[in-house]
């Protein structure tokens, strides 16, 4: 396994879900997260994913996470290059979305810096089979993990085209805004999805390099597959084009019809979008390179290996592929992977494990006495 910095040691919470409220601790390497169907590893991961400053991989809203649809916490214990650090999200039907650092308010950015993390779940299978939110989400993220400076655009890209939408949708409603006002808004509008344009293709950039590596290893018509964002040509004179040529429509239906917001990003095969000609085990193995790509990029770009987590990862995939997807894992990472498979099955491959059951956790177990007991 190679010599690895814990990342995650402690997690905890209040009304999530399922769990139990008792600490969870967790060691370094692969732990494997086991249980029957419905017990809680999932759960379990996606505590981890919303402490780590993340939204959830099921896409769950915060209602559906409380115990008591009114509110929850998580904290957890994490180790960086700074040392250690307690952090904590909270939510509440009053207050929504909080973040702590160290006991001292924070915001997402803050906290998705401190502990950088990846997760893979079934859910990502409509990177590549849904519609373009999701991949626009993607690139968004890997902007935050390999040009966080990205950051402050995609924010000033976001209140531009809320105020932008606002002033259209007055127009729409024949209320007329102070002059210059609209013109004002759509400079802003330009000037930052350029930038947020530019972030995209650079990050894409990075990832690329290294998911072509990957789909190389894996063979066949893996190494064929490619991907590229819609939007060519990134500069602010393409988007003031789109604005002049569209404000009349954008007008009449009273929001922005171009720019980032509606960009994609497009993976095809030999000129083909992949989704139309993959089979459903194409698709589950590329959405894994895609996301190994991602933590590999980040790895790469910081220096140290984010947290990865995969939820059900051997799901519906041949031990051929989980032992190549084994050897894709970077040394000296700290990853979870729940699975409903018997533990002995991956033991030799992992440090530890945990058993979930009914929302509790059993204590991490040394694979040697999960070995002898050939469970």
């Amino acid at each position: 396994m190679g010599q690895y910095r814990l990342l995650l040691s402690e997690i905890s919470n209040q009304g999530f879900r399922n769990l139990s409220p008792d600490p969870v601790s967790f060691g370094g390497g692969v732990t494997l997260i086991t249980g029957e169907n419905a017990q809680g590893k999932t759960n379990l991961l996606e505590a981890v994913a919303l402490v780590c400053g993340q939204r959830s991989f099921r896409g769950a809203a915060p209602a559906d996470m409380a115990r008591d649809r009114e509110r929850f916490s998580v904290a957890a214990l994490v180790n960086g290059r700074a040392g250690a650090d307690r952090l904590e999200i909270s939510w509440s039907s009053e207050e929504g979305r909080r973040f702590q650092r160290g006991g001292k308010p924070a915001g997402f950015r803050e906290v998705s810096t401190a502990a950088p993390a990846v997760f893979l779940g079934m859910e990502h299978r409509e990177l590549l089979t849904g519609g373009p939110a999701g991949r626009r989400r993607f690139l968004d993220r890997l902007v935050l993990g390999l040009r966080p400076a990205g950051g402050d655009d995609l924010v000033r890209y976001a209140t531009a085209l809320r105020e932008r939408n606002s002033l259209l949708s007055s127009s729409r409603a024949g209320r007329a805004a102070a002059a210059g006002e609209l013109e004002a808004w759509t400079e802003e509008f330009c000037l930052a999805g350029s930038a947020v344009r530019r972030h995209r293709n650079a990050a894409l950039a990075s990832w690329t390099e290294v998911f072509r590596e990957l789909a190389r290893t894996a063979g066949g018509d893996y190494a064929a597959i490619r991907a590229a964002c819609t939007a060519a040509d990134e500069s602010p004179d393409a988007l003031r084009a789109d604005c002049q040529r569209l404000l009349s429509l954008e007008r009449r239906r009273g929001y922005s019809l171009a720019g980032p917001h509606r960009d994609d990003l497009v993976f095809e095969r030999r000129g083909r979008p992949l989704s139309a000609q993959a089979s459903a085990g194409e698709i589950s193995r590329t959405v894994a390179l895609v996301k190994l790509a991602e933590w590999s990029a980040l790895y790469r770009a910081a220096g140290e290996p984010p947290l990865f987590g995969a939820d059900d990862f051997d799901a519906g995939l041949s031990e051929g592929w989980v032992e190549d997807f084994f050897d894709a894992l970077p040394e000296g990472a700290s990853v979870l992977l729940t699975t409903a498979a018997a533990p002995a099955r991956w033991a030799r491959r992992a440090s530890a494990v945990l058993e979930v059951r009914g929302g509790g956790v059993s204590g991490v177990r040394a694979l040697r006495a999960v070995e002898a007991a050939g469970v």
